[in-house]
Order: structure tokens, then C-alpha cells, then sequence
């Protein structure tokens, strides 16, 4: 019988998975939490705070303008459609995600 040697490149891309998969969840329990706000009477004070992280990212030129203009139409849609296009599937889902200006309510997710 011949043994298998382990393969460190194999384990490597296995934690990378995990890492992302990780990341990924608790990303997604950010902007849950942050749908949860945006129905509820502290609505006008999250919307506010994410506007002013998004003129931050443009004045500064801190990222691309797709997420400025994309998260400037989101956080002034029905939550229905934030909730499509960053917690569904589509394509763009983990892109957005990864770049929100939702990130000051971090502190109050699991």
C-alpha cells in the first residue's frame, strides 16, 4: 500500500476557503443587521452615517466609483433592493459586501 504524503498547497487553499467562507458570513450578518436598522426607526441616523462614509470614499478617492454610486443608490432604496444585491446571489453581492459603508455597525454584530 503506498502512502499519501499530505500536500501543503491543498491545506493551504482549504483555509483559504474557510477564511473567505468565514469572512463572507460575517459580512453577511452585517448588512442583515443593517436591513433590520434601515426598517426601523433608527433608519434616518444609519442612512446618515453610511452617506457620510460615502462622500469620504469620493472626496478621498477612496474606491471605485461603482460602489460609490452603487451603495449612494442602495442606502436610498427600498432595503428590499440592498437586500437583493448584497445579501442574495447576485454578482456583485460579494464585491459590495466587502466595500460597505456599513462598517460602524460592526461593533454591534455577533
Amino acid at each position: 500500500m503506498q502512502s499519501v504524503e499530505p500536500n501543503p498547497s491543498l491545506s493551504m487553499r482549504v483555509l483559504a476557503r474557510k477564511a473567505d467562507a468565514e469572512k463572507y458570513e460575517k459580512l453577511g450578518r452585517l448588512h442583515r443587521h443593517a436591513l433590520i436598522l434601515l426598517r426601523s426607526d433608527r433608519r434616518n441616523d444609519v442612512v446618515h452615517q453610511a452617506e457620510v462614509r460615502i462622500r469620504m470614499w469620493e472626496e478621498k478617492e477612496l474606491c471605485s466609483r461603482f460602489y460609490i454610486d452603487s451603495w449612494r443608490r442602495l442606502i436610498n432604496a427600498d432595503p428590499s433592493e440592498m437586500e437583493q444585491e448584497v445579501c442574495g446571489d447576485a454578482p456583485q453581492a460579494h464585491a459590495l459586501a466587502q466595500n460597505s459603508p456599513f462598517s460602524f455597525l460592526m461593533k454591534e454584530v455577533r
